[in-house]
């Protein structure tokens, strides 16, 4: 028998010689892609939930793959063990982090998002890149902000800080729920520009009910008009296929922990090259006005963890073998399956749109009667599936790579059962 580990360094290596748990010949990724299931349920393995749990809270947290937990866990062995051969010179790699460009991981996730390298800086998460956009730019009290009204306090409270200390204005767009196309968003934001609007920041995909937003026609909008763009991507990278440089912004940052399956604590910032001399540092060590490499300048915080970054490149390289759009389009039929299953149960509501280009992986759904806590919990008592409640009458339900058909399939089983009470 082959071990499991052969199956992700086949995968990484991008063979087609991938083998089953009993030495059977798995079909080549794009093969197995069209074939459906096998290539997935053997890609399952690489994760450490345990068999019998379907994990659907990706939106909160991504499960890493073993790739990634033991890039983590032998280099934080390693760093420990050999602190006392580190003699600083070149030859010798790093045992900390925050004090150097970390060109080549940077360049991976710049690869990774269609961007250079030195437009790519790294954070902790998705909520301190948005800080270091918020707070760095310069605006003056009276100056417009536009949000969504349904963003996730990560990607607003930055400009909630910024007009409360400099009285910028920060203005919220509604976006229903029920929205019925993308052009019914972007007419509701070109309603709300005013001569004094300067920012639009909004969510590449609306973190509770999933809403796709039309982020490239937004930015084609602003920049008509001369105003930043800045696309919280938290629920988007690792869950679509990610082209900055398509969309047309001018930042975009995530949090790699969910849909990229990278380790909890990292994150990254994308700033287009002409637009970096807008946006001081939030905080200043060493390298802090050195604007000669990129967002290096923006990476200026003291020490930080080296293992979690190279756990961050071990994500990077697990997703890039799958193929960005072979997860995307995974990713998409799960959860395009599961709505409309779910949309076939007498009594149960799908909040989330059904519409391909509004919607992807996450849903928002309910049933009449039932709390979101009520509904959360009978889906784990009943068939250990693990969604998230999202609000007082829906759960979130996140689907990813990691999971399958037939645990769609025992959603709307208890689903059904729960309705028919």
């Amino acid at each position: 028998m082959i071990a499991r580990r052969e199956f992700v360094r086949s995968i990484l290596a991008g063979s087609a010689a991938a083998v089953t748990r009993t030495g059977a010949p798995v079909l080549a990724a794009q093969e197995a892609f069209q074939d459906g299931e096998p290539y997935w349920a053997h890609l399952r393995w690489q994760f450490l939930i345990p068999e019998g749990q379907a994990y659907f809270n990706t939106g909160t947290l991504g499960a890493s793959p073993r790739a990634v937990v033991n890039a983590v866990a032998d280099h934080l062995r390693y760093v420990e063990e050999s602190l006392a051969l580190w003699d600083y010179t070149p030859d010798k790699p790093e045992r900390l982090a925050g004090y150097r460009p970390e060109r080549g991981l940077r360049q991976k996730l710049a690869d990774y998002i269609h961007a250079d390298f030195d437009e790519v800086g790294l954070t902790v998460n998705a909520t301190m890149a948005m800080n270091t956009v918020a707070n760095g730019l310069d605006l003056k009290a009276g100056d417009e902000v536009l949000v969504t009204d349904k963003e996730h306090p990560g990607g607003r409270t930055g400009w909630d800080l910024k007009q409360k200390r400099y009285g910028i204005v920060v203005r919220e767009v509604a976006v229903p729920a029920t929205v019925a196309s993308p052009e019914e968003i972007v007419r509701a934001f070109e309603a709300a520009i005013t001569p004094k609007t300067r920012v639009i920041a909004v969510p590449h995909i609306i973190s509770g009910p999933g809403i796709i937003m039309p982020v490239k026609a937004l930015c084609a909008l602003a920049r008509e008009r001369g105003i930043f763009t800045s696309i919280d991507g938290a629920q988007a990278v690792g869950h679509l296929h990610v082209d900055v440089r398509g969309l047309g912004c001018d930042a975009y940052f995530t949090s790699p922990h969910k849909w990229m399956l990278a380790p909890k604590g990292t994150g990254f910032l994308y700033i287009r090259r002409d637009a970096q001399e807008r946006i001081w540092t939030l905080l200043a060590s060493s390298q802090w006005n050195n604007y000669k490499d990129g967002m290096f300048r923006l990476m200026q915080w003291g020490t930080l963890n080296q293992s979690l970054l190279r756990g961050l490149e071990a994500a990077v390289d697990f997703m890039s073998a799958i193929g960005r759009d072979r997860v995307e389009q995974r990713v998409r039929f799960l959860g395009s399956s599961l709505r409309k299953g779910l949309s076939q149960v007498a009594g149960v509501t799908v909040v989330s749109p059904m519409a391909p280009e509004l919607s992807a992986g996450i849903t928002h759904w309910g049933i009449a009667g039932l709390s979101g806590r009520q509904l959360q919990d009978e889906l784990w008592t009943r068939r250990t599936i693990r969604v998230r409640a999202g609000g007082e009458q829906v759960v979130r339900q996140s689907t990813h790579i990691y999971n399958s058909l037939a645990e769609i399939e025992a959603t709307i089983a208890v689903a059904r059962a729960l309705a028919a009470r």
